[in-house]
């Protein structure tokens, strides 16, 4: 063996001797895991529905996995300051994400990220979804998509939506192009402000979440047109669906899952998912989410990931088609 030859098995062994150390220690790291407070960041504000989910579900990771699980608000335009927090954390399962609609839409909307929703996250679940909802004011006569339509084709109709860019927005840009309708989408600077216009009557329809606007209709503040499901929402039974309507491709749902930084290790990842699986399949936590008009979901991290690719690719053709610019 010559001298070359030599140094490179001494260093070979010495990597080998180092990862045997090593290994260990990832390993009991995994095992221990959570061993301290775990933070889960929401890129929003407090109280929005997203934020509601993840303090539902912070106590009951907490009960399963023996540490505290703490909410923090890191909101932000897109709330791609939070995202990118997380993003940047140490892959070590002591920060995760909650994440809403814009992980997928920010990226058909051609927005430049820094970060990349598909390469620097660990997908664990999609946890929860909310169907679509449009709604009138019960001094409309509309009472259908149908005559949402009509009235558009007629003498036109200002349908309200709760941001530029938002997955309500695209739809109502989707229900303008397939029907030709003669909508004016207004877009606001929240669902808060266009609940208001809407239920003032100062705009026709709004395009928006079963949760919150749904409790308006439950209130009779307002009037359910169509929710944006297969079937009906056990929140409002007397709203008939999308597809009851004829109109498939108006199904959508604002839908809310954990995540953690890319490279988050496997045993961390399955921990997690089951803790939240076994939260969700709790009575009351289920009983809590459907009478909010919730839809449970659970799904494994790969179905998660597959579900965000299949929505950028959906609403890219949407955006460009409407013009549409952040």
């Amino acid at each position: 063996m010559n001298t070359h030859q030599a140094r490179r098995v001494h260093i070979s062994r010495r990597k080998l001797a180092l990862g045997l150390a090593i290994a260990p220690a990832i390993v009991r790291a995994q095992t221990d895991w959570p061993s301290r407070p775990v933070r889960i960041v929401v890129p929003t504000a407090a109280g929005g529905a997203v934020d509601v989910l993840a303090r539902l579900m912070a106590p009951q990771l907490a009960q399963r996995l023996g540490q505290p699980f703490f909410v923090e608000n890191r909101p932000g335009p897109g709330t791609i300051l939070g995202m990118q927090a997380v993003a940047r954390s140490p892959a070590d399962g002591y920060t995760l994400l909650f994440a809403a609609g814009p992980l997928a839409i920010n990226s058909a909307l051609g927005m430049t990220l820094p970060y990349d929703p598909m390469t620097d996250f660990t997908y664990v679940s999609k946890v929860a979804s909310i169907p679509t909802l449009v709604v009138v004011h019960p001094s409309r006569p509309h009472r259908t998509l149908a005559d949402l339509v009509r009235a558009g084709r007629q003498e036109g109709l200002n349908m309200a939506v709760p941001v530029v860019g938002s997955l309500t927005h695209l739809l109502a840009e989707v229900l303008r192009t397939h029907s030709g309708a003669n909508f004016i989408i207004v877009p606001y600077r929240g669902a808060g402000l266009a609940v208001q216009d809407v239920v003032a009557g100062n705009v026709d329809a709004f395009y928006d979440g079963l949760v919150p606007t749904g409790q308006h209709v439950l209130a009779g503040r307002l009037r359910g047109i169509a929710v944006g499901s297969r079937t009906r929402s056990p929140l409002l039974p007397d709203v008939a669906s999308v597809s009851e309507q004829g109109m498939d491709d108006l199904l959508a749902s604002a839908f809310f899952g954990m995540l953690g930084p890319s490279g988050l290790p496997e045993g961390i990842v399955a921990r997690l998912h089951a803790a939240l699986l076994e939260a969700l399949a709790a009575d009351e936590v289920r009983e809590r989410l459907l009478a909010q008009g919730y839809v449970i979901d659970g799904t494994t991290g790969d179905e998660y990931r597959s579900f965000i690719a299949a929505e950028i690719a959906r609403w890219k053709p949407v955006v460009a088609a409407a013009g549409i610019r952040i």
